[in-house]
């Protein structure tokens, strides 16, 4: 067989098999790479700074200029999440900042409340536009972000931090923070996009949380499909209808189901990843096996429902 093949690439031109090896690296890279993106059992994936390139530099990024208490940069156009906001900064921090009062409304509903000093951390932060409004956290404790996207972690250690402070992480349930570390920690819609493995983080979330501390999570639950319903245009609700056909969801009792199996947004707005959805009542009860429920909003982000537990 081996033979075979030596006599097979020995007819080839010497031209031809340079040209075809110059390619071959840049193939590979490819399949693999949208293979591990893909594949929702390879469970420590993250997305790297510069994944085409085989080295990269990192530059020194001036901040001599500003000021304490000086504004925030705003990242640029390319690396923003919600792309379907204005591209004018205001709209990006406008929105963030109207996210952000929502939630801290919520949880001092729920009796609880944030305060300088404390240390909170937000899972799942992308580029940074919740996070920014905590910064008279982040000057009198700690204000974390973590998140899977190496891109938009580089770009918020460049110019948020510090007072911030940001870590790039994988989709496997491990955060690098010691028991009990963190006050509050909040997620919007990163529980709606993972499926698997929703238990081991929410398990890895409790422990990182002090004893009496509070988790903020938003997911799609059964309200979310009511609003969905009568957008029928949008992007979430079309997909919703397509996969009606293989997974009829609204004639069964469901728990939870999932449009796709690949957990994070990613490069590119991933098109495979998770759209996860649960019934509120069963999400209630299996989750305050591990937390105490402590409220349910809906609408509290976009068509999400906001859920507020407490570590006992």
């Amino acid at each position: 067989m081996i033979k075979k093949i030596v006599k097979t690439f020995l007819r080839f031109p010497a031209d031809a098999l340079i040209a075809s090896s110059k390619k071959l690296p840049g193939r590979l890279d490819f399949h693999s790479h949208h293979a591990i993106l893909g594949d929702p059992g390879l469970t420590a994936k993250f997305y790297p700074y510069q994944a085409d390139r085989p080295s990269y530099l990192l530059p020194k990024v001036n901040r001599d200029h500003q000021t304490p208490g000086a504004e925030l940069p705003v990242p640029p156009r390319e690396l923003r999440i919600h792309t379907y906001l204005d591209p004018a900064p205001e709209a990006y921090l406008g929105a963030g900042k109207g996210h952000v009062k929502k939630m801290v409304d919520i949880l001092e509903i729920s009796g609880v409340s944030v305060e300088p000093g404390q240390r909170v951390l937000d899972f799942g932060c992308g580029d940074g536009m919740m996070v920014r409004h905590f910064r008279h956290i982040a000057e009198s404790g700690e204000a974390w972000g973590v998140d899977i996207s190496g891109t938009l972690m580089i770009w918020c250690q460049q110019h948020l931090s510090p007072p911030f402070k940001f870590a790039t992480t994988t989709s496997f349930p491990h955060l690098p923070f010691e028991e009990g570390y963190f006050d509050l920690i909040y997620s919007f819609s990163v529980f709606t996009h993972i499926c698997d493995l929703a238990e081991a983080w929410l398990l890895e979330l409790r422990r990182i949380l002090r004893p009496g501390g509070v988790l903020y999570l938003t997911v799609h639950d059964n309200h979310t499909i009511d609003v969905l319903d009568g957008c029928p245009d949008f992007g979430l609700s079309r997909a919703l209808q397509d996969a009606e056909k293989l997974l009829p969801f609204r004639d069964s009792d469901f728990a939870m189901f999932t449009l796709n199996r690949v957990p994070g947004g990613g490069i590119d707005f991933e098109p495979r990843q998770a759209q996860v959805f649960y019934d509120i009542g069963y999400l209630c009860q299996h989750w305050g096996n591990y937390l105490e429920i402590v409220s349910a909003t809906q609408d509290a982000y976009g068509y999400q429902t906001a859920i507020v537990l407490r570590k006992r």
